[in-house]
């Protein structure tokens, strides 16, 4: 009997012991909240607030998917190889060109544009990726008819890229006729004069 009763003494003593070694600590972000997390006396600090028990920000208010590798800003699949802004695959600082009505000609204008155009492309071009080079019409005549006009401003364009030694087999043509409108919310002039344009897109 005075055996198990010094037992019993004994397992409450430890027991005691071990939930005073516990402490309640925050953990502190240098500008962020503080979360209260429950470790054996040892404080955590993360480096911009909202932290973990284990933190220095590696993780911290971070979306994985943000600007990682397959972020929205900076990302191997987005900025990078394949990226919508300044990758393998992207139109950063190429313009498209602009036509009056029924025009196709590439005029004084235009060649600085395409020849800008050509310089920014040139390297991507010349390692075998494709342009293509799309001519678009605005609404105002038929489709057989803006579709004829689209070639034939896609087809001038290419002639203009292949005076700047760009290589006629890297580029094709194709014509959009009316059907992509850059501006289709009216059929004012000023906006019609938008659809009236050749578009410059690497391929693979």
């Amino acid at each position: 009997m005075k055996k198990n009763i010094l037992l019993l003494i004994t397992m409450a003593t430890l027991l005691i012991n071990g939930c005073a070694d516990k402490k309640k600590i925050t953990t502190r972000g240098h500008n962020g909240s503080n979360n209260g997390v429950f470790t054996n006396g040892t404080e955590v600090y993360g480096s911009n607030g909202n932290t973990n028990s284990y933190g220095h920000a590696s993780t911290n208010n971070v979306d994985p998917y943000g600007s990682g590798n397959y972020g929205n800003n900076n990302g191997t699949y987005n900025d990078g190889t394949f990226g919508e802004t300044n990758g393998e695959y992207s139109d950063a600082g190429v313009k498209n060109i602009y036509f009056k009505v029924n025009q196709y000609n590439i005029t004084s204008d235009k060649l600085p544009i395409i020849y800008s155009n050509a310089n920014a492309l040139r390297s991507r071009i010349n390692r075998g990726l494709k342009l293509k080079v799309e001519g678009h019409c605005d609404a105002s005549g038929s489709d057989e008819y803006n579709y004829a006009l689209g070639l034939r401003r896609a087809k001038a364009a290419k002639d203009a890229l292949i005076n700047k030694d760009i290589k006629e087999d890297n580029i094709l043509i194709v014509s959009m006729g009316e059907s992509s409108p850059e501006c289709y919310d009216s059929s004012s002039a000023s906006c019609y004069a938008k659809n009236r344009r050749v578009e410059f897109k690497i391929e693979p």
